[in-house]
């Protein structure tokens, strides 16, 4: 069961700059066992963002007005009286989130959310879709995938949340920025296609096939962010350890865009990719459970590209390219040496 209570200090003493080292551990457990909570964290960390451009002298009057545009209420003479000006934050990214937790991740599935109207697709394994926006954008999802986005883009900006892979072919508006959020940074637009890959637990990936986009990673509290600017056919890969980022995990290189937009047409493409990589793809496309018998195989390295081929096909083809042996049931795909 979540513990809201201990769940929202955590999150407030971090966006805040106040947090332990203990204290930011225990938040990244937390997001890590809850995942329904990184949804409620995003949407926080996007409205605190609003007083950090404030000075102290009006910080109160910035908070106000980001706690208005949730329809969370606060009551201003506490906080006066009892924090430093620097503990106003605190106060507030607590309230925020007591409202994000109670009407996002408490409330129930089939309740909808009047306060942020968030809407939201999820595709299974096996499962791809195509969704156009409001403004005209138009998004390719990945299986195993999920976007939160508005029905309506208000505001000065069009944001969206992912994670998982998709393929963004973004309207031009340059008075309303897009920007796509994912557990490791962000990425900002005004009118271009793009392809973001944003699995947990696998190295975040931005690649461009028409116009710029600036990659922007997540930094610790108080450090200044990177900003990457990415061509057509560049593209960023982050390399990401849990809820941190390695000082050294960015690289930046050329790319053919048309081959990391491939999946969005039925094609599979492998260069040089570990065999464990690629059973990774394959359960995720076809939706059967990959295993290895042997720890062999999974270190092999393959080359090969397929156009809506059956699982059999590919694994036939594989193998021939290099000796390992497998077996496909109507669940399973098992690979030996």
């Amino acid at each position: 069961m979540i513990n809201e209570e201990l769940f929202t200090t955590l999150a407030a003493r971090k966006l805040a700059g106040e947090a332990t080292t203990a204290e930011l551990l225990e938040l990244d457990g937390m997001l890590q066992e809850y995942p329904e909570l990184r949804e409620s964290y995003q949407l926080l960390q996007q409205y605190f963002k609003v007083s950090s451009y404030h000075s102290s002298a009006d910080t109160e009057l910035a908070l106000q007005r980001t706690l208005s545009r949730i329809s969370v209420p606060v009551s201003n003479a506490p906080v006066r009286k009892m924090f430093p000006w620097k503990w106003v934050g605190v106060a507030a990214a607590a309230a925020v989130l007591i409202g994000i937790v109670s009407f996002v991740v408490l409330r129930p599935k089939d309740h909808p959310v009047e306060m942020v109207k968030l809407m939201e697709r999820q595709n299974g394994k096996a499962t791809r879709a195509s969704i156009e926006l409001a403004d005209g954008s138009k998004i390719w999802l990945n299986a195993e995938s999920k976007l939160s986005y508005p029905e309506v883009f208000d505001g000065n900006t069009r944001e969206v949340y992912l994670t998982g892979e998709a393929f963004f072919d973004i309207a031009p508006n340059p008075k309303k920025p897009f920007i796509v959020h994912f557990n490791a940074g962000s990425v900002h637009v005004l009118g271009t296609s793009f392809n973001v890959r944003a699995y947990e637990n696998e190295a975040v990936q931005t690649s461009v096939r028409t116009g710029k986009v600036a990659f922007i990673p997540n930094r610790k509290q108080g450090e200044k962010p990177d900003t990457i600017f990415i061509t057509p056919d560049e593209k960023v890969t982050l390399q990401t350890i849990v809820a941190d980022i390695k000082s050294n995990g960015i690289v930046k290189e050329i790319t053919s865009s048309e081959e990391d937009k491939a999946w969005t047409e039925g094609r599979l493409i492998f260069r040089d990719e570990t065999l464990e990589d690629i059973a990774s793809e394959l359960e995720r496309t076809f939706g059967k459970k990959v295993t290895f018998a042997n720890d062999a195989p999974r270190y092999y390295r393959l080359t090969g590209a397929f156009q809506d081929n059956s699982l059999q096909d590919i694994m036939y083809y594989l193998a021939r390219s290099k000796a390992f042996h497998y077996t496909i049931t109507d669940s399973t795909l098992l690979i030996t040496e």
